[in-house]
């Protein structure tokens, strides 16, 4: 894909932008706009850069497997990017976990 939007969350001990839905737009690798579902404003702290497209996500899955304690990863039936990406990277640390949504990817 080359040109697209999805749906993002994380659940994590991070950020307070990170846990509130975002729509990311995405062209050509570069994300062109991330705007809060529910207010329809860009974040204030995170900068476009600091977000992930669905590639960087794909590459950020490897690392789950080749280096967290514990993951799990839920592929979309449509366009088979991950949907659901939770990992444990450590079982002696605590507040380590995150899990990240995507929904509603429409490819333009």
């Amino acid at each position: 894909m080359t040109k697209y939007s999805f749906g993002f969350r994380a659940s994590c001990n991070c950020i307070d932008e990170w846990i509130r839905e975002v729509n990311v737009s995405v062209s050509n690798e570069t994300i062109t706009s991330v705007i809060f579902i529910d207010d329809s404003l860009p974040p204030k702290k995170l900068q476009f850069d600091q977000w992930h497209t669905i590639n960087a996500l794909f590459d950020f899955s490897k690392s789950f497997i080749e280096e967290a304690y514990q993951f799990e990863i839920q592929y979309d039936d449509t366009y088979g990017n991950p949907k659901l990406m939770s990992v444990d990277w450590d079982s002696d640390v605590a507040d380590d976990e995150v899990t990240f949504f995507v929904n509603n990817v429409i490819k333009y």
